[in-house]
């Protein structure tokens, strides 16, 4: 984007995971598996904070991390296994967050609340207020082509 201030090139730190919906979680982690990818984390999401934050207040699913074996910095796929699959409701945000697919990329940041005021500062839509979350402060925005950016600032 031309005329866009961009002097915050240090504002992110590294890609902090991918998250993918998928219709059966039992394949994606075969197939990252054979990438060295090996299972970290299985929540459940019933509703309550995660789901108000991705904009799907009734919103139940199998939330799995996959993290990257001996990546440096750390890295995740997470899988999203709707249940049930997702309706064709746009829901509060009009994102790709509800369809199987690609759902959003995280980028790593030290200090969101810097990071949240350039962009926003810069006419970039927030899909989210901050959400703190398993030792991460995180946050939705809108990217190209509708797609979901989120920013995360460990706490480690």
């Amino acid at each position: 984007m031309h005329g866009v201030d961009d002097g915050s090139n240090e504002m992110i730190l590294n890609p902090d995971h991918v998250t993918i919906a998928v219709a059966d979680a039992g394949p994606a982690i075969a197939f990252f598996a054979l990438l060295g990818f090996r299972k970290a984390h299985v929540a459940t999401i019933d509703g309550g904070v995660p789901a108000q934050y991705m904009g799907m207040p009734g919103m139940k699913a199998q939330h799995i991390t996959l993290a990257l074996e001996g990546a440096d910095p750390h890295f995740e796929i997470q899988l999203l296994a709707f249940d049930p699959p997702p309706a064709t409701d746009p829901g509060a945000h009009p994102t790709n967050l509800r369809r199987r697919g690609f759902n959003h990329l995280a980028f790593r940041v030290d200090d969101i609340e810097a990071a949240t005021a350039h962009l926003v500062a810069n006419g970039v839509t927030m899909l989210s207020d901050e959400m703190d979350y398993i030792s991460r402060k995180l946050r939705l925005f809108e990217g190209p082509e509708g797609i979901t950016i989120k920013l995360v600032q460990r706490d480690d």
